[in-house]
């Protein structure tokens, strides 16, 4: 019996996450099958298995009937048993980014699911005509060339969040004016060429994507690459396609479909959306050591998940601007990005002495000890100061002195340092163009407010990278004192979402969540505008 699964048993819990080098170890002992002794732990309801090589669920798994929460994301499982059925109290299902082609129809069974997630499968079609407590539905990244069969009947709908993003789905149809409960629907990067009129007849539906699809329309077009839901929904309701009376199916066809090749005539006023997002299962927390607090005790940590990094070249200079600007030329703060997938569990900030770390520094191949790193920085520096006749260090050397003696890192659950502020991260976690989900960092020395300034401008700065920004003067409205009115104008929309993470004490104390509402304000000149979800 797995070490894991025995505690378990013994302490009764009704929670167990298996995940991380050590699981993946245990597989590889036991040619890649899971300890069928978890399905006796029947007091859990909650099941997190992630990131491992499980390629199957057992059967057995029905004899688990008290969980709610199954999480078997990122592992490599391409079936799905009957049995899963049996789990009639389950409320959250995440089988995210795994193999599965098909669903089995006893999946109609879970009446007590809320939040589905299947993104990243290779899925052809699916049936969820019988959850009718849905709320979270997401089956991005996969072959969808229809829309999913959802729940229509009489009662009342739940469903809110439907995100139908990379797949080949041609057609929204006719049904999906029946949710009523719709607040969010993501259909990018599909095959569809028209937008229903019936769609506003969701009440509640307030966010629509429609980016990347071959829409006919080409007004329709270029409001959705350029505006929010609002502008798009007003459009559809007066423009859209609208049903034949005679056709109710899943299909528009092309009947009398004419391509609108108008210009828009208005001005359109494009604001970039910063989006805060509850974590859909549990906060991500880092946890903060007292002597850390004493060298360097601000800190704030928040996750952007789904960023598409168009170019390093242009991302790199972003930070490097900021430390030179914002932060002081990291005197006031400093500023960390890593690939959230590349850290394994949870994060820890605690001081020890320079000895007895060891980080693999930013484009460097080998481990050294922090204590010799700062010897090679020490001698780059002297170096440096010399061919420049200096009499101080400049640039990063000057903190080298933060390095004698005990220094403040971050630790994995893996134990691996994956950040030594003010000066490096380890070349493991470093951030790539495949990078999607990023772990953000900022440090500080001075305050809390350093941290919080940084922060805020590294999050604007990230929504607008791709983003062309003009600043004018209004010649017609000033501000007080005879200042002009600085008028900020967007050439495109633009989004990112922001996932809040959670500071402990080593006690478990909590100490902060970033971000809340109030955490990121814009002013009003800047039209940044910032939802909580």
């Amino acid at each position: 019996m797995w070490p894991e699964i025995q505690i378990a048993k013994e302490e009764n819990r009704r929670q167990l996450k298996l995940s991380g080098s050590i699981i993946r170890k245990r597989f590889d002992t036991d040619s890649g099958q899971l300890d069928e002794t978890i399905y006796e732990l029947t007091a859990l309801n909650l099941l997190d298995i992630d990131d491992t090589p499980l390629d199957e669920i057992s059967p057995k798994i029905a004899e688990l009937k008290n969980l709610q929460s199954l999480l078997l994301f990122r592992n490599k499982i391409n079936s799905i048993p009957v049995e899963l059925g049996k789990l009639s109290l389950l409320k959250v299902l995440d089988l995210s980014n795994n193999q599965i082609e098909t669903l089995p129809d006893e999946i109609n069974e879970l009446k007590l699911l809320t939040t589905v997630n299947f993104s990243g499968n290779k899925l052809r079609r699916v049936d969820f005509h019988q959850l009718e407590n849905l709320i979270v539905c997401n089956l991005a990244a996969n072959r969808l060339e229809e829309f999913p069969t959802l729940y229509c009947g009489k009662d009342v709908h739940y469903l809110a969040e439907l995100n139908l993003e990379k797949n080949q789905i041609r057609e929204i149809p006719a049904s999906a004016a029946k949710q009523a409960g719709l607040k969010v629907l993501n259909v990018v990067d599909n095959n569809i060429e028209f937008a229903p009129q019936l769609l506003v007849k969701c009440p509640k539906l307030k966010e629509v994507n429609l980016k990347g699809n071959p829409l006919k329309d080409k007004r329709l077009k270029k409001l959705v690459e350029q505006c929010h839901s609002k502008q798009v929904l007003d459009y559809i309701e007066k423009n859209g396609y609208i049903i034949p009376e005679n056709n109710e199916s899943n299909s528009f066809g092309n009947k009398n479909a004419t391509e609108v090749e108008l210009e828009l005539p208005i001005e359109i006023d494009i604001r970039p959306k910063i989006t805060i997002i509850k974590p859909m299962n549990e906060v991500h927390e880092v946890c903060i050591g007292e002597e850390a607090k004493d060298i360097r005790p601000y800190v704030l940590h928040c996750l952007v998940r789904n960023f598409v990094i168009t170019s390093m070249k242009k991302f790199l200079k972003l930070q490097n601007d900021l430390h030179d600007t914002e932060c002081g030329r990291r005197e006031l703060a400093t500023i960390a990005t890593h690939d959230f997938v590349k850290i394994k569990g949870k994060i820890r900030y605690q001081a020890d002495l320079s000895e007895q770390i060891q980080i693999t520094p930013l484009g460097a191949k080998a481990k050294v000890t922090a204590e010799k790193y700062y010897d090679d920085l020490k001698q780059q520096a002297e170096i440096i100061r010399k061919e420049k006749k200096r009499n101080t260090y400049s640039g990063v050397h000057k903190f080298i002195n933060l390095l004698e003696g005990k220094v403040f890192v971050f630790f994995s659950d893996e134990e691996k340092v994956i950040s030594l502020p003010p000066l490096t991260n380890c070349d493991e976690t470093k951030v790539s163009p495949e990078t999607k989900d990023m772990l953000l960092e900022v440090t500080s020395s001075v305050s809390a407010e350093c941290c919080h300034k940084v922060m805020l401008e590294l999050l604007k700065r990230m929504l607008l990278l791709d983003v062309q920004v003009t600043r004018s003067h209004n010649e017609g409205k000033k501000k007080a004192k005879g200042k002009k009115n600085t008028v900020v104008t967007y050439d495109r929309s633009a989004e990112i979402m922001v996932e809040q993470v959670r500071l402990t004490g080593t006690d478990g104390k909590f100490h902060i969540l970033f971000p809340v509402k109030g955490d990121l304000r814009y002013p009003d000149e800047e039209k940044i505008d910032v939802e909580f979800k």
